[in-house]
């Protein structure tokens, strides 16, 4: 079970999240994978940010961070008890190796390695007081670090998972508990692993998520697992409730269709999560926090629905910027398309749509409206692009949707059928793109018209 900053944020709602625990515990031994209590991530970084830049205000940050924590370790341990003694050790000095840090980067460079460390506390903490905060109710609950377990590789602040070594390590550490009498609840911080040179990584956007995902898949072969990922949301929705007033819990979907909606604007999830969950063949179930016993939740299996016409769902990324390369020359210049992505890859930018036409006199790519000015600049100063041969344009006006189902594979004319509504609407297409595994089909429309475009989609396809 994974529970997010906001299953963790004062008194009532670590109280909550212990009855959720005690229910489920009925059936089966549980591993807790918790999120930094609210804001506390932010301030954490803010915290790096200040001693950096030899900033006094950053022990006023840890300040707060002790005084949060503190305030609810008072409110829900016994005072006078070992556990309330224990934790309010824990707590303090872990503030203390807080403070030695922020001292260390005041004397060096700013250090990526050191920011994830840093940030790293949030998770650990929280952790902690949950596991501290079984144990005073009786229950057998036990802390694990997720550095002990969690394999990554060097790629700090978003570091990638190495499953064979974590699977290794997360069965050598797990199993014995989860084997003995004296322990019913393992409790491991989300977010964060290390190199195998013991450097601490975390995990990027969904951190949380994903460590859930990885220790279930670590333990596929030997148990069987389910993830219960708690948010303040029921699930998957078939499109998105502020853009169209109609939206429809999803309460199956697959993992391929599931990862198409996280990576077209679906932040329920991150994609990377369920690429692991999809590989574990486990099932995962989205949960409300705040209705937690109410039947109404989305469950992710490897099965999609055959008898499902068409599509499932729509989705949508808003701010976005097209960028349009385009030459008679492209044609007899060999390499063009791996310059481009070569470029842009090593700039640290992030593509979210690509189409090239038959004749290859042009590359059309989508990305964040943020990463434009940046991407004018490189193409326009570099020494392959920035020849007067290459016409270079960016739009800065567009949006992409996104139609997504299983079962579009097996019904015909889908693609006809959105351009004709589109087109019966007074939405133009500027570009579209569809996979070969026919899973989603997307176009490139103007801001303006998005809102339009979902809705006329969605009383079209599914509604």
């Amino acid at each position: 079970m994974k529970f997010g900053g906001s299953c963790l944020k004062d008194e009532e709602s670590f109280k909550h999240t212990v009855s959720i625990i005690k229910k489920y515990l009925k059936k089966s031994k549980l591993i807790i994978v918790t999120s930094a209590i609210n804001g506390i991530t932010d301030q954490l970084m803010e915290f790096y940010k200040k001693s950096n830049d030899l900033d006094i205000n950053g022990d006023l940050i840890l300040d707060q961070i002790h005084e949060r924590h503190s305030k609810i370790i008072n409110e829900i341990l016994p005072e006078n008890s070992e556990y309330h003694e224990n934790n309010m050790e824990f707590l303090k000095q872990n503030v203390r190796d807080l403070n030695n840090l922020g001292r260390v980067i005041n004397l060096i460079h700013p250090s990526k390695n050191l920011q994830d460390l840093i940030v790293s506390y949030g998770e650990k903490l929280s952790t902690f007081l949950l596991c501290t905060y079984l144990n005073s109710l009786g229950f057998k609950s036990e802390f694990i670090s997720s550095d002990e377990i969690i394999q990554t590789d060097d790629n700090f602040g978003n570091a990638f998972p190495l499953l064979d070594d974590t699977e290794e390590l997360v069965n050598e550490r797990i199993k014995p508990l989860l084997n003995s009498s004296s322990c019913e609840i393992a409790c491991i911080p989300g977010y964060y692993g290390s190199t195998k040179d013991k450097k601490i990584t975390t995990l990027g956007r969904g951190g949380t998520d994903l460590t859930a995902a990885l220790v279930a898949y670590s333990l596929r072969s030997f148990y069987r697992c389910k993830v219960v990922y708690w948010k303040d949301v029921k699930g998957f929705l078939d499109v998105d409730p502020k853009m169209c007033n109609k939206a429809v819990l999803l309460r199956k979907i697959s993992y391929i269709e599931a990862k198409e909606l996280a990576f077209f604007g679906t932040k329920v999830l991150h994609p990377l999560c369920l690429d692991v969950s999809e590989k574990g063949n486990f099932p995962s179930e989205i949960r409300s926090f705040y209705d937690p016993y109410t039947d109404e939740f989305t469950t992710i299996t490897q099965e999609f629905t055959k008898d499902v016409t068409g599509i499932r769902a729509i989705t949508y990324i808003y701010r976005l910027s097209m960028v349009t390369i385009k030459s008679g020359t492209m044609i007899s210049l060999p390499k063009t398309a791996s310059k481009l992505f070569s470029l842009l890859d090593e700039n640290n930018i992030t593509i979210k749509f690509i189409s090239q036409s038959s004749s290859e006199n042009n590359i059309t790519f989508v990305i964040h409206m943020e990463d434009s000015m940046k991407v004018s600049s490189l193409l326009r100063e570099s020494i392959y692009f920035g020849k007067q041969w290459f016409s270079i344009k960016i739009d800065n006006n567009v949006s992409l949707i996104a139609v997504i189902g299983a079962g579009m594979m097996y019904t015909p004319g889908i693609a006809g059928k959105i351009f004709t509504t589109l087109g019966n609407n007074d939405v133009n297409v500027r570009a579209i793109a569809q996979g070969s595994s026919e899973l989603n089909f997307t176009a490139i429309i103007e801001r303006e018209n998005c809102k339009k475009a979902i809705n006329v989609l969605y009383d079209a396809f599914i509604g």
